[in-house]
């Protein structure tokens, strides 16, 4: 017996309005702290080029599946593929694959939750002067310090979660849209103004050599391995985040040219934030970090030597805490959605109950940063293992579960009826490469992403 859905909550009013939603979800810290150095780091535009294949021919055939399915049926993920299993005659069980998909976005959203702290944390510390003309030991130690501060993260922590649950409570088709609306053009704006001030006092020329020269000497197997990596975390595959907002797609638009711009869309804002932040940290002649090292370091001290750099560097905290309020309210989307469609709770009573479970596990995770704390195994710490469980297992595990159901699974008429022979041509591909190149890519991201992370 198929699970019963109790309540319907809308349609996007356009399709620009699920491409804004998301826009939000995908363009992350990822694109700004991890990605852009992968692209410097590992060939270039070698580098570049294996990134933007595995996303067209890997990632984007499996982003398709996902949002038609969830269109298909209407419904929240867990709902959507429990009915397609059920009206398709296959083991019912498939739903456990999007159940723990929910799952690991809350996880996933815990962790992302400390980082949004230290975040709104560094809006003050640049917005005070803080780092002005500051030396690099000094940057460093104030990151230290806010890690040594439990009260203060915590504090930081539990207003970021209480901005998302409040964003997540409004209704689909018309407060979250509504809000998206003003959100993204304020992204975009200080984003470009970001892009003028470090064209003006940065070295461009070396941010440019450093994304776009080929490098062939540079790129090595670890290489291809970490451009599929970073194509599969572009879409946010395995939360379930894209099929929840899916199911909002309004009828009679192009799922494929939606989510296509939308690659291309993720893939700009990962070049651009790599230009403004490769070109800021390259003129202050340091080594630039990876992650918090680079967020948390290497650009405030950027910022806290240039002209206008409290201002510019206020400017960025803020654009970041944006992206990751976003991302963060699209990862809570599938839990919300399940409890307001199967147990008809209002929205804002589902959305305490998922930001109130994301609060508990962030805040173990950072009880565990603080110096001789008893939240660690094995000389890690919560928030490390969250990361290994859900980037290395979980997701890219949900994400081939899925893909062998969609493949297999569900029969091709459920994706509708195609007449016109460019149209059968298209589907014809879509559907083998979610069948035979998909799947192969998802397991070797799992098998030799999780070797890789526990040699670390």
């Amino acid at each position: 017996m198929a699970l019963i859905k109790n309540k319907v909550q809308g349609i996007w009013s356009s399709r620009w309005t699920f491409l804004a939603a998301a826009t939000g979800l995908v363009v992350s810290l990822g694109n700004f702290w991890i990605a852009p150095q992968q692209v410097a780091a590992q060939g270039g535009a070698v580098y570049l080029l294996a990134y933007i294949a595995f996303l067209l021919l890997v990632m984007l055939p499996v982003a398709v599946a996902e949002v038609r399915i969830a269109v298909r049926a209407r419904a929240n993920p867990i709902h959507a593929v429990d009915q397609l299993a059920h009206a398709s005659g296959v083991f019912r069980h498939w739903s456990l694959v999007t159940q723990l998909a929910a799952l690991s976005a809350l996880l996933l959203a815990a962790n992302l939750s400390v980082a949004a702290s230290w975040l709104l944390s560094y809006i003050g510390k640049m917005s005070s002067g803080l780092m002005d003309a500051a030396s690099l030991d000094t940057v460093a130690a104030e990151f230290q310090q806010l890690l040594a501060s439990p009260e203060l993260m915590r504090d930081s922590h539990r207003l970021f979660l209480l901005l998302a649950v409040l964003l997540s409570s409004v209704s689909v088709n018309r407060g979250m849209a509504m809000v998206l609306r003003i959100l993204l053009p304020v992204m975009l704006l200080v984003m470009l103004s970001l892009l003028y001030f470090s064209y003006e006092l940065g070295d461009y020329a070396a941010a440019w050599r450093a994304l776009f020269e080929f490098r062939p000497a540079d790129f090595s197997w670890w290489g291809l391995l970490s451009a599929l990596q970073q194509a599969f975390f572009a879409l946010a595959l395995g939360t379930a985040a894209l099929m929840a907002y899916g199911a909002y797609f309004p009828s009679g638009r192009s799922i494929t040219r939606q989510l296509t711009a939308l690659v291309f869309i993720d893939t700009a804002v990962m070049l651009l934030g790599g230009l403004m932040i490769i070109a800021l940290v390259s003129d202050q002649h340091i080594v630039a970090g990876q992650g918090p090292a680079l967020l948390f370091v290497s650009l405030p001290y950027s910022f806290g030597n240039l002209v206008f750099g409290d201002i510019a560097g206020t400017g960025f905290y803020v654009l970041l805490s944006i992206l990751a309020l976003t991302t963060v309210v699209a990862l809570l989307e599938p839990v919300v959605a399940y409890l307001v469609e199967r147990w008809a709770l209002p929205r804002w009573l589902a959305a305490g109950a998922a930001g109130l479970s994301v609060m508990l596990v962030g805040d173990a995770a950072l009880m565990s940063l603080q110096p001789g704390t008893s939240l660690m195994l094995w000389s890690r710490g919560v928030m490390e293992w969250l990361d290994i469980l859900v980037a290395n297992i979980l997701l890219p595990l949900c994400a081939l579960c899925f893909v062998l159901f969609a493949a297999w699974r569900v029969p091709a008429a459920v994706y509708g009826s195609r007449d016109h022979w460019l149209k059968r041509g298209f589907f014809w591909l879509w559907l083998v490469l979610l069948r035979y190149i998909a799947p192969l890519a998802l397991l070797c991201l799992l098998s030799a992403g999780l070797y890789q992370r526990l040699q670390m």
